[in-house]
């Protein structure tokens, strides 16, 4: 990417995030944030020679994991599409955190005489 593609797209990178800045919501704006700082850190990581997977995982709660709407998982793929071809992969893996919400919320149901494998 030459030197001018880059900075029109930075550009464009800027713009978009201010535009989100106005149209989120403060949490789910930090929550961006926060992901976009964990992109970061991994491409920082990986140009260092750090390893060859240069992955960092970004703490979700589970009022982020509401957050992080499809609509929000766009916004994020489209900001990543601007910072270039960095063989970039986002995975969002929230499947060990919604199996213990799962398996905690059929004991609560147990435990008040229900049988939460019928609906």
């Amino acid at each position: 990417m030459d030197e001018e593609h880059f900075l029109e797209r930075a550009k464009q990178f800027a713009h978009r995030l201010a535009e989100l800045q106005n149209r989120l919501d403060p949490d789910s704006y930090d929550l961006l944030l926060r992901i976009l700082r964990g992109i970061n850190d991994a491409i920082v990581h990986r140009r260092d020679g750090g390893s060859d997977s240069g992955s960092v995982d970004v703490e979700f709660s589970p009022r982020d994991q509401d957050r992080f709407t499809p609509a929000l998982g766009r916004e994020l793929e489209e900001l990543t599409s601007l910072l270039g071809p960095h063989g970039l992969r986002l995975v969002v893996d929230f499947g060990a955190e919604q199996e213990r919400d799962r398996m905690e919320v059929e004991a609560i149901a147990r435990a008040s005489g229900m049988d939460p494998g019928r609906s």
